[in-house]
């Protein structure tokens, strides 16, 4: 978020000095008008248009990052911008002052000593951030001399140490006001119920006919309320292809890819060529089309038949490069079949020591599998679907990417709702997590109606 802010404040800048609309060109006297008050405490016009740009250029530097567009000169944008900001001041003009009166506003010798520690950690990481995306004149300098440049420059734009360390002092006192507002919120058993009622119902509805999505869900450690029929656990033993093996498999699918890409690329100028080609009527200009057409058409046809031969090349030598690399691995793969045959084999001692896929580690129940899924192999999974009974195991299953694959049918997954016990401690830790903000945000509220804030927009009008 400080990244944001420090981003913010130096787009705002450069609104500042370019003498964007936004900046009163006015006296001093206008900049000092006053626009909020509360008992003694005033902040003014300069002050709240300072913050309404901060506040338009986080909002533009957030959808800058996602890909959107923000306009910052936008009447709308500026109106709520500037709301936000005046909505801002209230909030830590009351929260100020309600610390003071609680004496929450007093740190112990050890907060300060966190607090100033933070701060001074905070400042020195936004510095160096800084210096990697703001300085330009850095050709020659060594980073000591950048450091020293980099600190005058946010000195110059208010931001010191000693601002960092406010900063966190700030953070710390606004934490013990909310511990203060929240101390007694709690989460009631009828209200974990009604909460683990709800999810169960909802997730029946969302994976009670669809037990791949489930089974995605469940390997990717997601809470889960209901089990759908239709999923089992899988244990498996993964012998890699070698590494030369490997390097040659994924040269081949380059090539197949490449293939591939140049086929819909001259199929494309094929479609084009044609769309041209069945134009009616015969102006000039449409013979002459049709004659640029059907010299592009034929020259896309000479493509389309060089991918495809590429692609049939490519094709075969990626298949060339899977059987040997198989082969270099079949003895290995028979014989840790062999073991597993064996009379008093121990599936879990074999796995460990030859297993090379890693999520098999400390993967206690193994991974959720339903038929049709598609976050796995589709070898793997039509492999550990076709076993018949838990306890069995597959033989050598040629996976499309990685090796052999050997499966081992561990347990179903008991159709129905989760059991309350499992998901109790979530649903209670997430029931107050919601619980404590509404009731901060409600009683923030209640102490900014509470503190006599008086805002005068007319005079923010230029």
């Amino acid at each position: 978020m400080r990244k944001k802010m420090l981003l913010a404040v130096m787009m705002a800048m450069v609104l500042l000095l370019s003498g964007c609309a936004l900046v009163v060109k006015d006296q001093a006297v206008d900049n000092a008008t006053e626009i909020i008050r509360m008992g003694d405490k005033v902040i003014t016009k300069a002050q709240v248009k300072e913050q309404t740009e901060v506040q338009l250029y986080n909002t533009y530097s957030t959808n800058a990052m996602i890909g959107y567009s923000y306009d910052v000169t936008d009447p709308s944008n500026i109106a709520k911008a500037q709301d936000a900001a005046i909505t801002a001041f209230k909030k830590d003009l009351a929260l100020t002052a309600k610390a003071a009166e609680l004496g929450l506003d007093k740190l112990t010798d050890e907060e300060t000593k966190e607090a100033n520690e933070k701060g001074k950690s905070n400042y020195e990481s936004d510095l160096d951030y800084y210096i990697k995306n703001y300085m330009t004149d850095t050709e020659g300098k060594d980073e000591e001399t950048l450091k020293k440049e980099a600190e005058e420059q946010l000195n110059e734009m208010g931001y010191t140490v000693d601002t960092y360390i406010e900063a966190a002092v700030k953070t710390k006192v606004d934490q013990k006001l909310k511990d203060y507002a929240i101390k007694d919120v709690t989460v009631t058993d009828e209200e974990i119920q009604a909460e683990y009622d709800s999810k169960v119902e909802s997730h029946k509805t969302t994976y009670g006919e669809d037990p791949a999505s489930w089974a995605t869900a469940a390997n990717n450690n997601s809470t889960l309320y209901y089990t759908p029929d239709g999923v089992r656990r899988v244990k498996q033993i993964l012998t890699k292809f070698k590494d030369e093996d490997q390097a040659a498999i994924d040269e081949a699918q380059q090539k197949v890819a490449d293939a591939t890409s140049a086929r819909k690329t001259a199929q494309a100028k094929i479609d084009t060529a044609n769309e041209t080609l069945n134009l009616e009527g015969d102006t000039d200009e449409i013979k002459a089309a049709k004659e640029q057409a059907q010299a592009d058409l034929n020259a896309a046809n000479t493509e389309l038949e060089e991918a495809d031969q590429a692609l049939m090349n490519a094709s075969d030598e990626l298949t060339a490069a899977q059987d040997k690399a198989f082969a270099n691995i079949d003895e290995e793969v028979d014989a840790i079949l062999a073991s597993l045959d064996a009379e008093s084999a121990d599936w879990q001692a074999i796995m460990d020591e030859k297993n090379q896929d890693p999520g098999m580690k400390n993967n206690e129940k193994g991974y959720a599998v339903a038929a049709g899924m598609t976050s796995f192999d589709s070898a793997f999974v039509d492999a550990a679907m076709a076993l018949e009974k838990p306890g069995d195991h597959s033989g050598k299953v040629k996976g499309t990417q990685y090796g052999y694959y050997i499966i081992r049918y561990e347990s179903d997954e008991p159709e129905g709702p989760i059991a309350l016990d499992e998901v109790k401690d979530t649903i209670s830790s997430s029931l107050l997590s919601s619980k404590q903000t509404e009731t901060y945000n409600a009683t923030v509220n209640q102490w900014v109606e509470e503190a006599g804030i008086k805002v005068d927009l007319n005079a923010l009008k230029d």
